[in-house]
């Protein structure tokens, strides 16, 4: 820069010199001029021009350049007294803060800050983990077939027994002449169930069968044990009682247990009446076998439902009829009474017993009771919705996770009437014996309750505790259905009953526990690794780590409890020593005077 300063200047001056040789200028010059005809070009950073360009004004260029460098040099100055300003109050503070050694405390506040975030993370969420918070999944399903429900159908009493025709001129002694000559030509097991009985035989099975539910089953827990009073008690009732006595005795004699009675008293009952009930299919090669089972015997009703082996129990594939039931009756009988329309339910229920043997509120979904004699019904049915909880105890919301061999809900009612049965008369309930095993029928043999005392004034009976423990199932299914009636059947004696399937299509909706142990690990990871950057795996090593140290002080501890005593003590020595020897010297007891003569 300076030889180049040196070398405009020697330029400048000679250039000065001769204009003032030159006698013909009369103004002084201007500095362009000195600079005109010299191939003159000044570089100076910001200063810097090319004097031998036409049309410049070199003042004017020299006074913008000085005005440009003044202003950086301002901007400049004003740049670093801000800089000087923000080191005093910012970070200059904090350097004079870490250069008196008060940064080590700041660095342990940090951290103690970031382990209390870390720890109310965690504790948030262990207590979310224990809550067991849970979600629900809503799908719809289309299904390409769909399971055969459990259908149940029920009926009057007085339509089962339409085609009964009695003898209203029999006296008692021969219609008991007449049970008692068919009891002994059935000596055998084999005889009893699969002969084919009298009327006179199945209308006293089953009414000591409709007797013995009605009074154990279709009440409440109180309503039972009145019941049984009035049975024992009521002198009208004799007839009855020596009746259920002669039943009882009659089926031990043959080894029959209670609920094979009732699945033969139900085949007697329905078989003159049932035209058809088949299990239907669009399929011609297909033939499903359907048996009958009789659900449901008491002095209102009569259920029944049908029953498929392993082999038969067929998946319903079209949509349309999939079951038919045909069922004649007496008309001449049932002429000018008022007779109650048949029932349907595709959950299973016996409607007189379900509002006994299941808990308060329950949805009707799945019911229909307007089948009514004489008439062609048409009933289609399909899945609404299907429900799937978690096993839980939570009051509105309990529900079992029923698996095979596990008492349902209904059973379970069941069981509860039975053990009060128990605990009163000392007996096993007859119905409810299909739940106990050989061993308890011997410890307490089936009731004739004759020799039952109940006390129906002062006492209070009631099966409340151990029914509350009985939940629904946690797999619910919701049916729709649709009835339609046909008109009249050709014949005025036949019910008609097709059973139709709608669509294939339900909506699901499944309940889902949010966390899981795997989830859960993931998120302590994740909350522990957040602020402090630990892992699963750091909290073993600090595990370990403090195990390491707890050891080694009671490593410590040890060797300083075996040298705080003496190696070389005499083991020998008593625990409490007696008191060290005297050695002061001891005054006789007698003066002795010597005489010397």
């Amino acid at each position: 820069m300076a030889r180049r300063i040196s070398k405009v200047g020697s330029d400048l001056v000679s250039t000065a010199a001769e204009v003032a040789a030159n006698s013909k200028i009369i103004r002084p010059p201007k500095i362009g001029d000195l600079f005109k005809g010299k191939q003159i070009s000044l570089d100076l950073g910001a200063l810097s021009f090319d004097a031998t360009e036409k049309h410049i004004d070199v003042e004017e260029a020299l006074n913008q350049r000085i005005k440009a460098i003044t202003g950086e040099l301002l901007s400049q100055y004003y740049a670093d007294e801000m800089t000087e300003n923000e080191d005093r109050t910012g970070f200059g503070i904090v350097k004079q803060f870490i250069s008196k050694g008060i940064g080590k405390f700041g660095f342990w506040i940090i951290v103690s800050v970031l382990a209390v975030l870390t720890f109310k993370d965690v504790v948030d969420l262990a207590l979310d983990y224990t809550s067991d918070p849970k979600q629900s999944d809503m799908n719809i399903v289309f299904n390409e077939s769909m399971t055969m429900p459990n259908i149940t159908f029920c009926m009057s009493r007085p339509q089962a027994w339409s085609h009964f025709h009695i003898n209203p001129n029999e006296s008692v002694q021969e219609w008991n002449r007449m049970v008692d000559e068919m009891f002994q030509n059935m000596s055998t097991r084999e005889l009893f169930l699969n002969s084919t009985w009298d009327y006179r035989l199945v209308m006293e099975a089953y009414d000591t069968v409709a007797t013995l539910n009605s009074m154990e089953r279709e009440t409440t827990p109180h309503g039972a044990v009145r019941s049984i009073y009035v049975f024992k008690s009521q002198q009208r009732l004799s007839e009855k009682r020596a009746t259920v006595k002669k039943w009882i005795r009659e089926i031990q004699k043959r080894n029959i247990s209670f609920e094979e009675l009732t699945q033969k008293v139900g085949v007697e009952t329905i078989k003159k009446s049932m035209q058809r009930f088949q299990r239907t299919t669009y399929d011609d090669n297909l033939i499903i076998k359907t048996k009958f089972r009789t659900s449901w015997i008491s002095m209102m009703q009569f259920c029944f439902q049908p029953w498929f082996d392993t082999n038969n129990f067929q998946a319903i594939k079209d949509q349309g009829n999939f079951f038919t039931m045909i069922l004649s009756h007496d008309q001449e009988k049932l002429n000018g009474k008022q007779v109650e329309c048949m029932t349907v339910d595709f959950h299973g229920r016996p409607s007189s017993l379900s509002r006994f043997m299941e808990g308060k509120g329950r949805t009707r979904d799945g019911f229909n009771d307007e089948i009514c004699v004489g008439m062609v019904h048409e009933v289609t049915v399909e899945v609404k919705a299907k429900y799937v909880m978690l096993e839980n105890s939570e009051s509105g919301t309990a529900c079992n996770d029923i698996q095979p061999g596990k008492d349902n809900e209904f059973d379970c009612r069941s069981r509860c009437r039975m053990n009060m049965i128990r605990e009163v008369c000392n007996c096993t309930a007859l119905t409810l014996s299909y739940l106990e095993t050989k061993e308890n029928l011997l410890k307490y043999p089936l009731c004739d309750y004759s020799q039952c005392v109940v006390d129906v004034q002062n006492g209070n009976y009631t099966d409340e505790e151990c029914s509350n423990k009985c939940y629904r199932d946690c797999n619910q299914i919701r049916y729709e259905i649709d009835h339609e009636t046909k008109g009249k059947s050709v014949r005025p004696d036949l019910t008609t009953v097709y059973i139709n399937w709608g669509s294939f299509e339900f909506l699901t909706l499944e309940q889902q526990r949010i966390w899981s142990v795997p989830t859960f690990i993931a998120a302590l990871g994740g909350s522990i690794g957040m602020w402090l950057g630990l892992s699963i795996l750091s909290l073993l090593q600090g595990a370990t780590y403090i195990f390491y140290l707890l050891r080694e002080s009671k490593k410590r501890q040890k060797k300083q409890n075996i040298y705080s005593t003496n190696p070389f003590a005499n083991p020998f020595k008593a625990k409490f020593p007696g008191p060290p020897p005297s050695y002061e010297e001891q005054k006789p007891h007698h003066k002795t005077n010597i005489q010397i003569t």
